[in-house]
C-alpha cells in the first residue's frame, strides 16, 4: 500500500489518506459482490499527463471459473465505476511506472519551487520600488510642512495690508508759510501751490535736490491708494522767505 507515498496525494510524506480511500473503495466494492463472485484490484495509471491513479478492478465467476465481463475503473476512494479519458498502463509497486510517478511529481514540486523564487525576487523587487516611492512621498510632506509656515508668514503681512485698507479714517491738513516747511507726517497725498505773484520757491523730494515751483505753479502727489503712503519727512517745502507756500495733505 506504500504506492500512495507520493506528494501529490494525502499529506506530505504521509500515505495513510491514501491507503484509507483506497481500503474503503476495495470494501465497498467487496460488499456489493454476489455470493459466487470475487474479484481482482491492480493500480493503474494514466499514460499521459496527468498521471492519475485509477483502481481496476475484474470480477472473477467461481461457478464459471471466468473473468466476468470488462474491467471497472475506479477513483481511489470512490466505489462508482469512471470511463479513463485515455489509455492507462498497470503500475504495480515494483513497477517502474510508480518511481517515474513520483519522478514527475518530484519534477512538478521543482518546477513550481522555481516559479516561486521567480515570484520571491519580483516581489522583493516590488518592495524596493515601493519603498523608494514611500521615500519620495516622505520627503515631499517634509517639504509641504515647511510651506504652512511661509503660508503663515504671508497671511500676517495679508492681515497687515488688510488691517491698513481698513483705516477709512482720512485727515486732512493745511499749512502755509514762506519759510522752509518739512511735512513729518506719512501722506497718502500731498498738493503744494506757491500764491506768490513772482516769487519763486523749492520741493525737494526724498533727500534729492531741491526743485524750483514757479509763482502759480501747483505740484500734485498720490502714493497710489489702497492704503499706501509716502515716508515722513518725504517733502520739504521752501518759500525762500518769500513765496506764499501753500501745502495741503492727507495721511
Amino acid at each position: 500500500m506504500s504506492i500512495g507515498n507520493v506528494k501529490t496525494t494525502g499529506s506530505k510524506g504521509n500515505n495513510w489518506p491514501w491507503q484509507y480511500a483506497m481500503i474503503k473503495t476495495l470494501t465497498a466494492i467487496s460488499t456489493s459482490l454476489g455470493a459466487s463472485t470475487e474479484f481482482e484490484s491492480r493500480l493503474v495509471r494514466l499514460i499521459a499527463s496527468p498521471y492519475t491513479l485509477y483502481l481496476e478492478v475484474r470480477l472473477w465467476d467461481v461457478d464459471s471459473n471466468s473473468w466476468s465481463g470488462t474491467p471497472n475503473y475506479y477513483e481511489v476512494g470512490s466505489n462508482t465505476p469512471v470511463s479513463l479519458p485515455s489509455a492507462v498502463q498497470y503500475a504495480d509497486e515494483d513497477n517502474a511506472l510508480v518511481l517515474n510517478a513520483i519522478k514527475t511529481a518530484c519534477e512538478t514540486t521543482a518546477t513550481e519551487t522555481t516559479s516561486i523564487d521567480t515570484n520571491t525576487a519580483s516581489i522583493l523587487a516590488k518592495n524596493t520600488e515601493i519603498e523608494t516611492t514611500a521615500n519620495a512621498i516622505e520627503t515631499s510632506n517634509a517639504a509641504i510642512l515647511l510651506d504652512p509656515a511661509a503660508i503663515d508668514t504671508a497671511t500676517a503681512a495679508i492681515n497687515t495690508n488688510t488691517a491698513t485698507l481698513g483705516v477709512t479714517t482720512n485727515t486732512a491738513f493745511m499749512v502755509r508759510g514762506t519759510g522752509s516747511v518739512t511735512v513729518t507726517a506719512t501722506v497718502k497725498s500731498i498738493s503744494v501751490y506757491n500764491a506768490h505773484a513772482s516769487a519763486t520757491g523749492t520741493i525737494t523730494i526724498g533727500g534729492g535736490s531741491a526743485a524750483n515751483l514757479l509763482a502759480g505753479e501747483t505740484v500734485n502727489f498720490d502714493a497710489g491708494g489702497n492704503g499706501n503712503k509716502f515716508p515722513a519727512s518725504h517733502f520739504v517745502v521752501n518759500g525762500g522767505g518769500t513765496a506764499d507756500m501753500l501745502i495741503i495733505y492727507t495721511y
